[in-house]
């Protein structure tokens, strides 16, 4: 033996030891998002911040305060900006005109706001003027729909701040918030309901809009919205809740306001937290209107599969239900009472007409085949019913009004989702234009210098990702004896958009995933030859045995572990045994 191999026999010796203990421990996790010091979670998934907020609504607030703090002024900003265009009116009035609001804010939702007030300050967040946002600050966000309907045309021209009709406006004024569907029964291709939505908003609020937020409330039902950065309600108007209830909307126009009555943020909010059924959400958001925030909502309930859209004007309101059909929405008036009431017009005359008619030949041409991709079709259409031809712009379902006028506004998502996804509270959603197409902000200014702002920034659209609440997944791997087997790889992969997620099971044989997404999944795992598959659909926490299948070579240390270290074992001596006869000839 020479010198070398015997200086490099003990460092091998160990080296082999040391392999062999290392195979059969547990691998670094996939971390899939950060847990907060001040209680939530928080990941980042194809452009979205997706959060989970949990306990009392102070606690709520303060965890939504603190994680989207970086995004609360952005939110404010825009609103303000919006403001400030349309009304002529600054963020210091808006703050004085949202406080007139507080009285009809109830204690669960007081505290909430003051929650989301204090973890935004605390973690920095600012208002236009430069000061560390305060409660009056998160109270004029969310009640700025109400403060808009209050100072709008037809509603109170005599408003203390009154409207200005010299103001340059969004182009056209014919209110373009979004376009939306549901369809159930005979119109899908299961039978189950599809129900679509995106909105549409001034390009200034992205990426503030951009978030889904997950709500476990103490009191009423658990929550899953996309939420505007501070507002206690979504301002993007997609909800869903844990009774079952699918909620959107689209934005109709003003009538006449009703000052003593509850403001919409505060109806909406209780709505989705505390609804079960198409009536009880009804019947909530007529409960003391103020008439503000006029609007289609679209229902949809997974216990039931019936579809409805509720038409709330400010006293008037009409409700469409059905098992079997389609229901259009795209802020287009279309009870006859509700148009009249705010001075809408009905027909080729109104604005928001051609893009109904879109969505009724797409019902004609569709009708039995609806699904969830064909949700994201209608949502990203291009179809010009007016110029008919292909021509984006504020008359498609997918808003470009950019095109039509210059003014930085449109589709700033797309969200679909089916009977069998809302079951458990998922969704498909797309970050940007609903079409995939950005908007880059030099070229826009190139072609639009006077609508060069400088809080716009690009927005690059994102590939369509399921969203939903996120669970506790406990993965056991037990062999053909049923016995824990450690050191297994787990990988679960969602069978809607193929995220996947992946672990190695500890000393008991179980991977424990937290803040996993509720998907329909495919559950992989394997240990030397053996593998095991399972296909599970995750509604809510859950602990789950895969059983593996196959001839292994490990058991304990495992069969062939243990062959392994015996034979080092007597390499060893063999070595030892060399070495000391190489060493004792070498004496004489």
């Amino acid at each position: 033996m020479t010198l070398q191999l015997r200086r490099g026999l003990p460092l091998l010796i160990l080296t082999g030891l040391l392999l062999l203990s290392f195979s059969d421990m547990a691998s670094a996790t996939i971390v899939t998002g950060q847990p907060a010091p001040y209680g939530g979670f928080s990941w980042e998934k194809e452009g979205f911040r997706y959060i989970q907020v949990v306990g009392t609504p102070d606690e709520i607030g303060y965890q939504h305060g603190s994680l989207l703090a970086d995004l609360v002024p952005i939110s404010i900003s825009a609103y303000a900006h919006a403001t400030e265009r349309s009304y002529g009116t600054d963020w210091g009035q808006v703050r004085i005109m949202g406080m007139t609001y507080w009285v009809n804010v109830p204690e669960d939702q007081r505290q909430e706001i003051d929650g989301i007030a204090r973890g935004a300050a605390e973690n920095g967040a600012t208002n236009p003027m430069g000061d560390l946002v305060d409660r009056w600050d998160i109270l004029a966000l969310n009640s700025i729909w109400d403060i808009w309907w209050r100072m709008d045309l037809p509603g109170n021209p005599w408003w203390w701040l009154p409207f200005d009709t010299d103001l340059p406006l969004y182009e056209p004024r014919t209110p373009h918030h979004c376009s939306a569907f549901v369809a159930t029964g005979d119109a899908t291709a299961d039978g189950g309901f599809v129900l679509g939505q995106s909105l549409w908003m001034p390009y200034f609020l992205s990426p503030a809009h951009a978030i889904f937020i997950d709500i476990i409330p103490n009191n009423g039902h658990r929550i899953f919205m996309e939420v505007t950065a501070g507002m206690i309600w979504s301002g993007t108007e997609y909800y869903t809740n844990s009774a079952g209830m699918v909620i959107a909307e689209t934005t109709l126009g003003t009538g006449p306001y009703q000052w003593l009555g509850t403001p919409s943020f505060v109806r909406l909010r209780k709505a989705v937290q505390y609804a079960d059924s198409i009536d009880s959400f009804k019947d909530i958001m007529l409960e003391d209107t103020n008439g503000a925030y006029c609007g289609d909502y679209l229902l949809a309930d997974t216990k039931t599969n019936e579809v409805a859209i509720l038409e709330l004007g400010s006293y008037e309101w009409e409700l469409k239900r059905t098992k079997n059909g389609f229901l259009p929405s795209c802020n287009y008036p279309w009870d006859p009472e509700v148009a009249k009431e705010m001075g809408a017009v009905q027909g080729w005359d109104h604005g928001c007409y051609p893009r109904w008619v879109r969505l009724e030949q797409l019902r004609d041409r569709d009708y039995g085949n609806i699904t969830v991709y064909k949700g994201m079709e209608y949502l990203g259409d291009h179809y010009d019913t007016v110029e008919e031809k292909i021509n984006p712009c504020s008359h498609t379902l997918c808003g470009h009004v950019e095109n039509a006028s210059g003014y930085p506004h449109g589709s700033l998502d797309g969200k679909v989702t089916n009977r069998s996804m809302a079951q458990r509270m998922e969704i498909w959603a797309r970050f940007g234009h609903s079409c995939g197409e950005p908007f880059i902000v030099e070229d826009h200014a190139r072609e639009h210098p006077e609508y060069a702002f400088d809080d716009l920034v690009d927005i690059i659209p994102r590939p369509y990702a399921s969203f939903a609440p996120f669970s506790n997944m406990d993965v056991k791997v037990i062999d053909g004896k049923g016995e824990p087997v450690p050191g297994a790889a787990v990988n679960i992969t969602s069978e809607i958009d193929g995220s996947t997620f992946e672990l190695v099971t500890d000393g008991g044989g179980t991977a424990s995933f937290e803040y996993i997404p509720r998907s329909d999944y495919t559950i992989n795992a394997t240990y030397d030859r053996m593998e095991g598959t399972l296909r599970w659909e995750q509604k809510e926490d859950s602990q789950i045995d895969v059983t593996l299948k196959g001839t292994s070579s490990k058991s304990g240390l495992s069969e062939g572990g243990a062959t392994i270290f015996i034979i080092i074992i007597v390499i060893a001596f063999i070595g030892v045994g060399v070495y000391l006869y190489i060493r004792k000839k070498g004496s004489k």
